[in-house]
């Protein structure tokens, strides 16, 4: 018995010692960035079709006009959707003080002859 649990402790410490460490010291380096100047486009069938982008490079003062022309444009649309929309909330806003939620103004009624408004919960 002593010899079986010798035998077996010696294979458990021999498939210790020269089992695989899967833990590094070392931490693994990222991948080098790839840079591409132009963009290269796949051949098919129907390719004579389409029209020929230029692919000419551009210096960084032609981007950055071009950003800025692209972002001044857009500013310009969304600030003229802004303005009407806000123009609308205004007039709703009138609209809803005035005449407490009517489109036109209530009657004036003389006091005897007043009637309860369901849509502004006010005698007029």
């Amino acid at each position: 018995m002593k010899k079986l649990a010798l035998l077996i402790l010696m294979l458990l410490t021999m498939g210790y010692t020269y089992s695989q460490n899967t833990r590094t010291a070392e931490t693994a380096k990222p991948p080098r960035p790839q840079y591409q100047a132009a963009k290269k486009e796949k051949k098919s069938l129907f390719g004579f079709l389409k029209k020929e982008k230029s692919s000419e490079l551009k210096t960084s003062e032609e981007e950055r006009l071009a950003f800025r022309k692209r972002v001044s444009q857009a500013y310009k649309e969304n600030a003229k959707v802004e303005y009407k929309s806000q123009k609308i909330k205004k007039k709703e806003a009138k609209k809803g003080e005035k005449f407490h939620g009517h489109k036109r103004p209530p009657k004036k009624r003389p006091p005897g002859k007043q009637k309860f408004c369901k849509i502004c919960k006010i005698k007029h």
